[in-house]
């Protein structure tokens, strides 16, 4: 099918906020020679709101605090050294090798998501893909250590020794040791993909499930730190300190990945409505028609009578389910109807029969009747309610063209 004319349009006062948790596997990754990395189970915690540009497309951002996990192993036997001096003020080469060493690194981080967000339509289940951009900034960075066995010894180059068994200076093995450190990590910027389905809870609730993955574009690991991998400690071999093999020569570039399952719980809407874009040729013309019966009660507000006497309009050719945009408007009116038992409607369906795009009769019938069927599941008795097509095709008076598409409407008259 195509389009009989389509303005350009803009969503006001449309919106949504949501709660956010998102669960799998995230950290850093990097290649680390002799050794392996992984990711560990973590998740995230966000607040976002979501500005509907269109009824299907909306611009999401918000704020989000995740933790972020990475554990490292190292295969026995594996060794790393670099220059120290003694307390004697004599330089020596320290030699550490681990047996059973394994490292957790974990820090949190602070997000800013600017994502670009598709859904289906339909009054059921829908269909969401969502991608975009995030910036993410860490603290709190820190290693827990461990490894059944250590030995540290020191190589003196001018004497041809390696000394490995003077804890009172630091040399000797220290079996089942345990420390903990630090890490300096910069902002990342990172891609985010997401897709899955909307659940509808309510009018103003939806539930957002699916899938996610984030991937770094940059390198976390901050050069300018230059803490050592082990600190060599000439009082002895108790505690000796540790930052994160993240610090050593055996390590490239650091980037963020995290993917896994994501949950958003989406709560309320405002009230949408069509504006054309300032360089439209004219301004629209409000759409009305001849009453079919006696004018509403005059004991309505003007306000309410608006409300009333505002056009449902079906922007695509042969559409007859209820748009997106205007099911917030019926629901005002379902809630108007409650308070003034009283009112009975006549609802007219409108089509096309132009030129250049026609309907047939019994889609502006079956129009008319999914207006009456939505304000019935609204709680509105049937019997208050009449729905008919129009005699005949009514095109909307308009002097724009673009503007044609409202002649695809259904048309709502209160009766005594």
């Amino acid at each position: 099918m195509m389009l009989c004319f389509t303005a350009v349009s803009t969503q006001v006062n449309a919106q949504e906020f949501g709660i956010e948790l998102n669960g799998g596997l995230q950290g850093m990754q990097y290649s680390l020679k002799n050794g392996q990395t992984k990711l560990l189970p973590a998740g995230s915690l966000g607040l976002n709101y979501t500005f509907r540009l269109s009824s299907q497309l909306g611009l999401l951002t918000g704020v989000t605090a995740g933790l972020y996990r990475t554990q490292i192993t190292l295969p026995d036997g594996q060794l790393f050294t670099y220059n120290a001096v003694d307390d004697m003020g004599s330089a020596f080469e320290y030699r550490l090798k681990f047996t059973g060493y394994k490292e957790t690194q974990h820090f949190l981080a602070a997000g800013i998501p600017l994502l670009l967000q598709y859904h289906t339509g339909g009054d059921g289940m829908q269909w969401y893909i969502e991608g975009g951009a995030k910036l993410l900034i860490p603290f709190n960075a820190s290693t827990q250590i461990s490894a059944r066995q250590v030995d540290l010894t020191g190589y003196y180059p001018d004497f041809n020794v390696e000394l490995s068994d003077l804890p009172q200076h630091g040399f000797g093995t220290l079996d089942n040791w345990k420390t903990t450190g630090t890490l300096k990590l910069r902002p990342a910027a990172a891609l985010h993909a997401g897709t899955g389905i909307i659940f509808k809870l309510s009018p103003g609730m939806s539930l957002y499930t699916g899938l996610f993955i984030d991937y770094g574009l940059n390198n976390l690991k901050d050069n300018s730190d230059t803490s050592r991998f082990v600190t060599y400690n000439s009082n002895g071999t108790n505690g000796p300190q540790a930052s994160s093999v993240l610090n050593t020569k055996n390590t490239d570039r650091s980037t963020l990945l995290s993917y896994g399952l994501q949950i958003r719980l989406g709560l309320g809407h405002g009230r949408a409505r069509s504006i054309t874009r300032p360089d439209t040729a004219a301004p629209l013309e409000k759409v009305t028609a001849q009453p079919l019966s006696p004018p509403a009660p005059t004991t309505l507000s003007s306000e309410d009578a608006a409300i009333i006497d505002e056009p449902i309009i079906f922007g695509i050719v042969g559409e007859i389910s209820i748009p997106e945009l205007q099911r917030s408007h019926l629901d005002d009116l379902a809630n108007l109807l409650k308070r003034n038992p009283g009112i009975r409607l006549s609802i007219v369906g409108h089509y096309c029969d132009g030129e250049r795009t026609t309907e047939k009769k019994t889609v502006g019938e079956a129009r008319a009747k999914a207006v009456a069927k939505y304000l019935q599941k609204k709680g509105i008795p049937r019997n208050r309610m009449t729905a008919n097509p129009a005699a005949e095709s009514d095109p909307a008076q308009l002097s724009d063209p673009a503007a044609n598409y409202q002649s695809r409407r259904v048309i709502i008259t209160a009766q005594q």
